[in-house]
């Protein structure tokens, strides 16, 4: 476990709903909600961003909808060609994929060397 959380930090047993990982998209209003709440001070941020993202997409879905959606091309582990993103990957794997990013044109590519 990377961090060690006490129930004063988070009473519930399970966290909201939260995009683990690399990346995450969200649309404007979500992104204006957060925006919005942040200069209020009415949000709280958790020491792990992603559980923070989570929670606030919660509050903001207590009066709107949110329609919660996976691709595969977030990667959690590894690499699929025409990615968005890959989760863990080496600084020597991180230097190829940019490389191939730039040599095929935005492309994404996947470098599976350690």
């Amino acid at each position: 476990m990377l961090f060690s959380i006490d129930y004063q930090e988070w009473p519930e047993e399970d966290y909201p709903p939260y995009a683990n990982g690399p990346g995450y998209i969200i649309s404007r209003d979500i992104a204006e909600f957060i925006i919005s709440e942040f200069e209020k001070h009415r949000l709280r941020l958790f020491k792990m961003e992603d559980v923070s993202m989570g929670m606030w997409v919660e509050q903001f879905n207590r009066s709107r909808t949110v329609e919660y959606l996976h691709s595969q091309k977030f990667c959690q582990f590894g690499c699929i060609e025409d990615y968005l993103t890959a989760h863990y990957q080496s600084p020597r794997q991180m230097m190829c994929m940019w490389g191939k990013l730039q040599q095929y044109h935005g492309k994404p590519q996947c470098c599976n060397m350690r």
